[in-house]
C-alpha cells in the first residue's frame, strides 16, 4: 500500500489533465478513439495494426466518463498499479517481502516508467493483465478446478486483445506451471491438462472480446498488424526498422539496477536447485533481452519490458548482500554498500525528477495558441489533417481515417507511400492542416498552394485553412 500511495503521489505531481502529449504514440491512440466516436470503424475505414481492446475501452471512457485527456491517462495509470501489485505479489511469493518492496520501488524509478505509466498508450494497459495472469498460476492454491488457470488464461486473452507483443511471455506461464507440478511430484497428463486449459481459456476470451467489440473485425484485417510487424520492408523513404535496434546504453544509464542484478543473477543461479522457482526471473531477463536485444525496430517505451525482470534481479542482489553483510560484514564492506546505496539512491531520485519536471514543462493545453486558432475554425471544420494527431484529439476535430495512424512501420512496409498520402489529401481535402514550423515538404504542397491560406504560424507550427473556411471564419 505505502508503494501505491508513492506512485499515486507522483502521479499527482504530473499535469496528467492538461499536458498537450506525453508519451511518444499518444497521439495515435487518441486519434482513433477520437474517429471512434464521430462513428468511423476500425480496420475497414481507420488503419490499425492493434488489437481493438484499448481503443474500444478509452473510446467508452470519452464517451460517458471523461471528455478530456484526464480519463485515458487514468486507465493506464489505474493499469500499472495492477502491474505494481501483480510485480509484488510474484516476488512475494517467490522471493519474499524486502525483494517484493524493492522491486516495485526499482520499477518504478526505472527509465521512462513515470512517462508510460501516465500516457494513454498501449505498452502497460497491454503488460498489466498478462503480469497478473501469471500472478494467479503463482499464488493460487491448487485446488480440484483449475480456477486459477481458467482465470489466467482470460487475463492472457485481454492482455492479447490490447497488443500482440504479450505473447512473449506465456512461455513463462508454462515454466511456472512446469515447475509448480515437477516440484509436486504431479503426472506429466496433468501439466498438460493446465496448458491445455489455459489455452482454450486465453483462445475463448481473446476471440469473445474480438466479437463483442466489434464483431469480429480485428479476425478479418489481421493482415494489416501482421504487414506491419513482419512485412519486409519496401520502401526506404523514411530509413529502416535496422536504423532503430535496441539502446545498449539505457541498461548502463540505470548503473544502479545493473550492477546490484548482476549480483542477483549471480545468486540466483546458486539457489536453483534449493528454490526452483527462483529460475523465472532469469527466464524472463534473457527472455526479454533476447526477444527485445535482435528485434528490430526498438522503441524506447520497450524497456519496460526489460526492466521488470531487472529489477527483481537486483533486488535479489541487494537482498543477497543485506543478507552476506548481516553474517560476515565487517567495517569496509558496510562503507562500500553505504557509499554505493546512497549514490544509486542519488541517481535514482534525480531520474524521478528530471521525468516528474520535464512532464511538468511540456506544453499545455491552456497555453496552445494554435489550439486557440483550431477552436475557432472548428464550427466550420469537418476534418483536420495534422503531423501530431494529438492535435485531432485536443480540438475534437477527426483526421481523415486512412491518415490517422501512420507510423514509420507502416510507410517501411508499403502500406502508405509519399504518392498515397497526397492522393488522401487530395480527396478528403480536410478544412484545416496543422504542420510542424520544420516541416518544408510534403507530398500535398501543390493542394496547400491551391486551395488553402495560412492563418497562423509561431516557433512551432504552421496552420492553414480552406480558403472558404477561413473566410466564414473571419481570417
Amino acid at each position: 500500500m505505502l508503494l501505491l500511495a508513492a506512485f499515486v503521489l507522483l502521479q499527482f505531481l504530473l499535469p496528467l489533465r492538461t499536458t498537450i502529449q506525453i508519451g511518444a504514440d499518444e497521439g495515435f491512440e487518441l486519434a482513433k478513439a477520437t474517429l471512434c466516436l464521430k462513428g468511423y470503424k476500425l480496420y475497414t475505414e481507420v488503419w490499425n495494426d492493434q488489437p481493438p481492446l484499448h481503443t474500444f475501452l478509452i473510446t467508452q471512457i470519452l464517451k460517458h466518463l471523461s471528455p478530456s485527456i484526464l480519463g485515458p491517462r487514468l486507465v493506464t495509470s489505474h493499469f500499472t498499479a495492477v502491474l505494481l501489485t501483480a510485480i509484488f505479489f510474484i516476488c512475494l511469493r517467490i522471493s519474499g517481502l524486502l525483494v517484493a518492496a524493492l522491486t516495485s520501488a526499482l520499477l518504478i524509478a526505472s527509465p521512462g516508467f513515470l512517462e508510460l505509466s501516465s500516457s494513454c498508450m498501449l505498452e502497460i494497459p497491454a503488460l498489466a493483465p498478462a503480469v497478473a495472469a501469471m500472478c494467479l498460476l503463482l499464488t493460487s492454491n491448487r485446488t480440484k478446478w483449475p480456477i486459477a488457470q481458467i482465470l489466467s488464461g482470460i487475463l492472457f486473452g485481454l492482455a492479447l486483445g490490447i497488443k500482440f507483443i504479450n505473447a512473449i511471455l506465456l512461455p513463462l506461464a508454462i515454466l511456472v506451471i512446469w515447475v509448480q507440478y515437477r516440484a509436486g511430484a504431479a503426472p506429466a497428463r496433468n501439466i498438460a491438462r493446465a496448458l491445455l486449459v489455459i489455452a482454450a481459456s486465453v483462445t475463448v476470451s481473446f476471440v469473445a472480446a474480438d466479437f463483442l467489440i466489434d464483431g469480429g473485425s480485428y479476425l478479418r484485417h489481421f493482415q494489416q498488424s501482421w504487414s506491419s510487424h513482419f512485412a519486409a520492408t519496401k520502401s526506404f523513404e523514411y530509413g529502416s526498422p535496422n536504423d532503430h535496434p535496441f539502446d545498449w546504453s539505457v541498461p548502463l544509464k540505470n548503473w544502479d539496477t545493473t550492477i546490484p542484478a548482476i549480483l542477483g543473477i549471480s545468486f540466483s543461479l546458486q539457489q536453483i536447485r534449493k528454490t526452483p522457482m527462483i529460475v523465472l526471473p532469469l527466464a524472463w531477463l534473457a527472455l526479454s533481452l533476447i526477444i527485445f536485444g535482435s528485434h528490430k525496430p526498438w522503441w524506447p517505451y520497450y524497456y519496460i519490458h526489460n526492466a521488470i525482470p531487472l529489477c527483481w534481479c537486483a533486488a535479489i542482489g541487494v537482498g543477497a548482500v543485506c543478507q552476506w553483510i548481516r553474517l560476515h560484514g565487517n567495517l569496509a564492506s558496510y562503507l562500500l554498500v553505504g557509499v554505493f546505496g546512497i549514490c544509486a539512491a542519488a541517481w535514482m531520485g534525480a531520474r524521478v525528477y528530471l521525468q516528474v519536471t520535464s512532464i511538468r514543462n511540456s506544453p499545455q493545453t491552456y497555453s496552445s495558441l494554435v489550439l486557440q486558432q483550431i477552436e475557432r475554425l472548428k464550427p466550420f471544420a469537418k476534418l483536420i489533417y495534422t503531423e501530431e494527431p494529438i492535435y485531432s484529439f485536443h480540438a475534437g476535430i477527426p483526421m481523415p481515417p486512412q491518415l490517422a495512424v501512420v507510423p514509420l512501420k507502416r510507410l517501411w512496409s508499403g502500406d502508405m507511400t509519399n504518392a498515397r498520402i497526397g492522393a488522401e489529401m487530395a480527396q478528403a481535402k480536410p478544412e484545416i492542416i496543422l504542420l510542424r514550423s520544420s516541416t518544408t515538404d510534403t507530398p500535398f504542397n501543390d493542394l496547400i498552394a491551391a486551395e488553402y491560406r495560412p492563418v497562423y504560424e509561431d516557433g512551432k507550427h504552421r496552420l492553414y485553412a480552406r480558403k472558404s473556411v477561413a473566410k466564414q471564419a473571419g481570417y
